[in-house]
């Protein structure tokens, strides 16, 4: 059921093919924002999708994110998102991605219910 002060957290180990100079989002061998961003928004869609109504899924349409600290690969790092509001189909999510007992990245990202026919149906050309 989906509520207010749900949360998730999700262990990742950093991988080559997640750096800045891999994906061309800069030149050093550290974990890039992009990735970061990525792996925030895929613990927030991973909170919430068992908890919709069969045919429904989210969509990101917001997100806030600061990368605070670099990583290398390998580097574990933990993400826990968090359910800070619901208001009808939109869902509000405090992320933060931790190091050890550094912060690595923290987000407000906003996700919005959608059927998945539906939303794909309005994307045919």
């Amino acid at each position: 059921m989906l509520k207010i002060g749900n949360t998730l957290t999700i262990e990742k180990t950093i991988l080559p093919s997640e750096t800045a100079n891999t994906i061309g989002s800069g030149s050093l061998e550290v974990f890039s924002t992009p990735m970061l961003i990525a792996f925030m928004e895929n613990i927030a869609y991973n909170l919430v999708e068992n908890d919709l109504d069969k045919g429904d899924t989210t969509v990101g349409i917001h997100i806030d994110a600061k990368h605070l600290r670099a990583n290398l690969v390998g580097d574990t790092i933990v993400g826990t998102a968090t359910i800070t509001e619901i208001d009808g189909k939109k869902i509000t999510f405090d992320i933060i991605v931790r190091y050890n007992d550094n912060i690595v990245g923290t987000a407000i990202h906003s996700r919005f219910i959608v059927n998945s026919d539906k939303f794909l149906s309005k994307l045919n050309r």
